[in-house]
């Protein structure tokens, strides 16, 4: 009996622990069920695209660059004429009045108090301004207007920019855990058959008590792991979903896998495309472009302003009816050129553009800040992919030996040359090193994200593509 059980030891064995992981060594498949009716697949391409489309703080950035363009179009009116229409009909309920003194009262047949006005007026106005020169104060103004539409767009890339950032780490990390789960149950289901198997042996002697008991232990050990590998993947999907903007109770099933990543382009390459392509440092150099459009509008304050100004204006009194007579009404017409020049404004220009050069500066500085610690997270998060692809390989020979050393201890066991403990340990070696692959794996793609998002380009079209031309 003794040699009827090895033979299936050696088969359920092996068959589990070291064929029940396809592909090790070279990419990490969740262990996602299929989709099904309350199921959604989803590939990475797929929640990158539902996380744009509803994320909120990407959309307040596109919000933003609306009341920019708004803002456009408030400084571009001031190169329009400006068209104005007053009108206002009065019913005079008591009339006002004037004194005369009382030499003066004989000559209007005694009386010292007249009346003013009839039982109802009218008046109405139409007038026109136009700009004609202004110093360049409305040059100054569009331009900083546009300016500011401008960094408003490469701000709300720099947000899309985090967005993928953010939905690849919670895609990477739903990849990992379900991974756990996967090595977690498989370990469950290994041990539960060395348990039956060891059972099996101590009833017919050919195993003893404390193997049983061990197993036993063992397998009441792999519990708490699976439970928790299973909340924690439950856990990432949530999340996941809260980032796609996807209800929280529906199941996911990812279809795209840990994959090994590419080695990064030189350091020097990445430094440059950074330079070129960073939506952050774009939407900085835009910043200041428009600080320095704030300051010439601060200057031009100083100089004078030419405007052409027209008004058509109707009066009207009357008495009895609601509607003046002919007689009753006059109209007039004037149009002219109007200068003015600021003589003195107590100051108030000269602080404005002090303020102004002093926001020129600050932007100039925010631009250098932000330039530094850019170019160091390029320098640091290409350091960790490489180190992570450098764990990586040796991880992969870790999984490697440690099948080889379990598939050993199976054969040593049918043999009589090991005991159970030894398949145990070989069992719990071959599952840390499946964890620590996985772990290496996610590792590498989640700093390659990082490395994209530092650069604030796609990796792959660094050498296809030349640096895109800045919008306006």
């Amino acid at each position: 009996m003794r040699r009827a059980t090895r033979p299936l030891l050696t088969v359920v064995m092996t068959t589990l622990m070291v064929g029940g992981l396809p592909g090790v060594g070279t990419a990490t498949t969740a262990s996602l069920a299929p989709a099904s009716a309350d199921t959604m697949s989803l590939s990475l391409a797929r929640a990158v695209e539902l996380a744009l489309g509803s994320d909120q703080v990407l959309r307040q950035a596109t919000e933003a660059i609306a009341a920019a363009e708004a803002d456009v179009m408030a400084a571009g009116a001031g190169r329009l004429p400006q068209l104005d229409l007053a009108g206002e009909w009065t019913a005079n309920l008591k009339k006002p009045a004037f004194f005369l003194p009382p030499e003066f009262g004989a000559g209007f047949g005694g009386a010292t108090r007249v009346e003013m006005g009839r039982d109802y007026g009218l008046q109405g106005a139409a007038s026109l301004s136009w700009n004609l020169w202004t110093a360049g104060r409305l040059s100054a103004a569009v331009g900083a207007a546009r300016e500011a539409v401008a960094a408003s767009r490469w701000r709300r890339d720099a947000v899309a920019d985090a967005v993928r950032y953010q939905t690849r780490a919670a895609y990477l990390d739903v990849l990992l855990a379900a991974e756990r789960v996967s090595i977690a149950d498989r370990a469950r289901t290994t041990t539960a058959e060395a348990l039956r198997i060891a059972r099996a042996g101590f009833e017919q002697g050919t195993v003893s008590e404390f193997e049983v008991l061990r197993a036993r232990v063992e397998l009441a050990n792999r519990e708490a792991p699976l439970i928790q590998a299973r909340n924690a993947r439950r856990q990432a999907e949530l999340a996941l979903a809260r980032a796609c903007g996807l209800p929280a109770g529906l199941a996911l099933a990812l279809t795209d896998s840990l994959a090994p990543v590419p080695a990064p382009a030189p350091g020097p390459d990445l430094l440059r495309a950074m330079q070129d392509r960073s939506p952050e440092l774009r939407a900085l150099r835009r910043q200041v472009a428009a600080s320095e459009q704030a300051l010439s509008l601060a200057r031009a304050g100083r100089g004078p302003v030419v405007q052409l100004r027209g008004q058509y204006a109707l009066q009207a009194e009357w008495d009895d009816d609601l509607a003046p007579g002919r007689d009753e009404r006059a109209t007039s017409a004037s149009a002219g050129v109007a200068v003015s020049v600021p003589i003195f404004d107590g100051l108030q220009s000269k602080a404005e553009i002090r303020g102004a050069r002093a926001g020129v500066r600050t932007a100039e500085l925010e631009l250098e800040r932000i330039a530094a610690d850019r170019r160091l997270a390029v320098q640091q998060a290409r350091l960790r992919l490489e180190n992570a692809r450098a764990a990586l390989e040796g991880r992969r020979e870790g999984v490697a030996l440690a099948e080889e050393a379990y598939r050993l201890a199976v054969v040593r066991l049918e043999h009589g040359l090991a005991t159970p403990l030894e398949r145990l340990d070989a069992e719990l070696a071959l599952t840390d090193a499946r964890v620590q692959l996985a772990v290496s794996l996610h590792q590498c793609n989640l700093a390659r994200a990082a490395l994209e998002l530092a650069v604030g380009a796609d990796l792959d079209s660094l050498t296809t593509h030349a640096p895109e031309e800045d919008r306006r």
